[in-house]
């Protein structure tokens, strides 16, 4: 079951379910909305390959920022101020904001939150107009979703040999090559 306002307020105050990075949560009647965090990491096209099973294959330059315009076609990994942490039976889902995806702004997320997950959520932004886009730190960027599961999980993901993302707090480029 997909959790109200009043769930999400229920399993914080039961410490089911940690926020933390913001003065105040955005609560929506089933959701919260997540604040940007003011780093970014920029892809540096070299024009090669991006090979899965290297690690250096693709590279990103990181900057701190207030306000951040996305060019037409570019792509930024971004991540929440807030810091999230998950019980074992509450699991996340996240998606942009339609206000934002209205606008030409494509925002993505690995989408789902495994149970005992802890840390900030890292965001892809792509434009997908011919205008440039500009965001400030701070702003409202994304929503997430809770769910609770039937019974806990029996492996967390905070217990997890591989949870290659755990107790991440600025946005991360991804490790999958540490699968092979």
């Amino acid at each position: 079951m997909i959790l109200s306002d009043r769930d999400i307020k229920k399993a914080i105050k039961n410490k089911e379910l940690k926020i933390e990075g913001v003065k105040d949560l955005y609560i929506g009647p089933s959701s919260i909305d997540l604040h940007l965090r003011g780093i970014a990491k920029q892809l540096i096209d070299k024009g090669v390959m991006i090979d899965t099973r290297r690690k250096n294959s693709i590279t990103f330059n990181e900057f701190a920022f207030e306000t951040i315009l996305l060019s037409p076609g570019e792509f930024y990994l971004v991540s929440t101020k807030e810091i999230l942490t998950l019980g074992d039976s509450i699991v996340g889902f996240i998606q942009g904001r339609s206000s934002l995806g209205r606008i030409g702004l494509n925002i993505h997320a690995a989408g789902f939150f495994d149970a005992g997950f802890s840390g900030s959520a890292t965001l892809e932004l792509t434009n997908f107009t011919n205008r440039p886009i500009l965001l400030y730190e701070g702003m409202r960027i994304c929503q997430m979703v809770f769910a609770r599961t039937i019974s806990p999980s029996e492996i967390p993901y905070s217990k997890k040999k591989d949870a290659k993302y755990q107790g991440q707090v600025k946005p991360e480029q991804s490790k999958i090559y540490e699968e092979n």
